[in-house]
């Protein structure tokens, strides 16, 4: 499901469509962060700090268009994470407001028996807008690891008359339904290894 390689930020979103499989919950304590329902714009990018820093060439930031609901939200959250397919945990931690505020996410995955750490800082009040950072790191691939990504999200409105939750509108036009696939995913038994 790379369709997009020859772009790296258009490689992440549309690669994350693997990671629509994760089953695991939240480990008990803080519930993931969720979004309010309706149709958000998710714009990503890397940093160009350390794109400076390693003497690489700035990548143009791409967006995403996503309709989601409660039933959705926890598939659509991290559907521009990549790698997050047979996640074993996902722990959430609520920062206090004299620590900014917001969340810290951790999951543990794996792709095809690959190890796949992602640390997610999330803030903004979910209802209107909110940013964030994340840093995917495979354990045996190193070349697939994101570095620093940045992403902020602004809610449009309700989603449009022909949208279903779970519909994502990919930069290229291309319009998947990342609970749908993960429906198929669990179908055909990809429970992890």
């Amino acid at each position: 499901m790379h369709w997009f390689r020859s772009c790296l930020l258009l490689g992440i979103v549309a690669g994350s469509l693997h990671g629509i499989v994760s089953t695991a919950q939240p480990k008990a304590g803080e519930p993931l962060p969720a979004r309010q329902a309706g149709l958000w714009e998710v714009t990503l990018r890397s940093d160009d700090l350390q794109l400076k820093r390693r003497g690489q060439a700035k990548a143009q930031p791409q967006t995403v268009r996503m309709c989601t609901d409660a039933n959705a939200e926890p598939v659509m959250l991290f559907a521009i994470v990549p790698g997050q397919e047979n996640c074993r945990e996902v722990t959430t931690t609520r920062r206090s407001a004299e620590a900014g505020g917001g969340w810290d996410i951790h999951s543990v995955c794996f792709v095809h028996d690959n190890l796949v750490e992602m640390r997610m800082q999330l803030t903004g009040d979910l209802r209107t807008a909110y940013q964030g950072s994340f840093n995917v790191t495979f354990r045996d691939t190193p070349m697939n690891n994101t570095g620093r990504m940045l992403f902020e999200g602004r809610k449009l409105g309700a989603c449009l008359a022909q949208q279903r939750a779970g519909d994502m509108v990919l930069p290229n036009g291309i319009t998947v339904n990342v609970v749908d696939d993960r429906r198929r995913a669990e179908a055909h038994g990809e429970h992890g290894h």
